[in-house]
């Protein structure tokens, strides 16, 4: 596409070709010259937008989820992590404590991530502690936190009383982003769902939010059946997508078709490195980022795919501020997923070299 310098610069051309002479900067014709370049390059530059839109590789935003509506798909919303809370006393309790469904709880910091109890629950006499589900407050990511991370109690006044996780807290997500959501529609393009197919029941899974990735095995147990295996981004799925798929699969499957669906099992990645950062960076900030690349590679993983050593690398050498890096030689080699797998990342070291 022209730049409206170029516009401009050919239409003075062109009128000193057709006049024999220059037009002057200040006079109309110029002026003219240049409110006409400037809507042309206007018009070039819908005409360009409007040529991304109308293909999914290209479009973006309300245009993207048109095509995927065109196909039965839609744009995942945002979903809350979910996980157990364990309220604790230092000494037995000599009568029941009770702890009320909403007892909110957070994280330490400047940004606390809050939590909500599901239930009811209590100490019971001669108790120290109980378990209890809760749900993230807010939605999105940041309230995948890890264990022994939840330590505030904000809405109670019993002072005896201590919280921690004793797991992660899983399931939150963001608003499903346009790479996401092209990806889907591109996978269901090349390999559409015929009702019957592999394709056919990884589509019912993904179609409810919360759940980013899906593998569809069959005849695993035999004619007539098919396995379905789910997972969060980047992370195990809580039980209850587990049982929200399976109602979906139960409805819509094929007739005399045994559907089974069932969590990913997750299994961790160490990253060791070593990293050399370019002049003028700082290498805590360059090292950050890496980490930060990292792990959105591996979130990006689905259920069943495999960690290649080249994806991993691109994926480091895209942080800003990297000079050279070099694997341990431990840690260089892919890794395969099984088709009930979800590899996630792992412990990562960083050294400066």
């Amino acid at each position: 596409m022209e730049s409206y310098n170029e516009i401009e610069s050919r239409m003075f051309s062109k009128y000193k070709e057709l006049t024999g002479c220059d037009c002057h900067d200040a006079s109309d014709t110029s002026i003219k010259i240049k409110l006409l370049a400037g809507e042309l390059f206007n018009l070039q530059s819908s005409i360009s937008w409007l040529n991304n839109q109308l293909f999914p590789q290209t479009a973006a935003g309300s245009s993207l989820e048109l095509h995927a509506q065109m196909r039965g798909l839609q744009r995942k919303a945002a979903t809350k992590a979910q996980g157990k809370l364990k309220f604790s006393l230092p000494a037995a309790a000599e009568s029941t404590v009770v702890i009320p469904a909403g007892t909110v709880c957070s994280t330490a910091g400047k940004n606390p991530v809050r939590f909500a109890t599901n239930l009811t629950t209590s100490i019971g006499a001669g108790r120290t502690e109980t378990i209890v589900n809760a749900m993230a407050i807010a939605n999105g990511e940041t309230s995948n936190v890890a264990p022994d991370t939840v330590c505030v109690i904000t809405n109670l006044s019993n002072s005896l009383l201590s919280v921690t996780n004793p797991e992660f807290f899983s399931g939150g997500a963001d608003v499903e982003d346009d790479d996401s959501l092209r990806r889907r529609i591109m996978e269901d393009i090349n390999k559409p769902s015929t009702g019957t197919n592999k394709a056919y029941y990884k589509r019912l899974a993904q179609s409810v939010d919360g759940v980013y990735s899906a593998n569809v095995v069959s005849r695993a147990r035999g004619n007539g059946t098919v396995d379905i295996y789910i997972a969060a981004k980047g992370a195990a799925i809580d039980s209850r997508y587990v049982s929200e798929v399976q109602a979906i699969a139960n409805r819509e499957r094929e007739i005399n078709v045994d559907v089974l669906v069932s969590a990913a099992t997750t299994a961790g990645v160490s990253v060791n490195l070593i990293l050399s950062e370019k002049s003028g960076y700082d290498f805590n900030e360059v090292k950050e980022s890496v980490i930060e690349k990292i792990k959105e590679y591996f979130a990006s993983l689905q259920v069943g795919e495999s960690v290649y050593v080249s994806s991993l690398g691109a994926a480091v050498a895209s942080a800003q501020g990297v000079e050279r890096f070099l694997f341990e030689s431990s840690s260089i080699h892919n890794v395969s997923a099984g088709p009930s797998q979800l590899l996630t990342v792992g412990r990562i070291t960083i050294e400066q070299g």
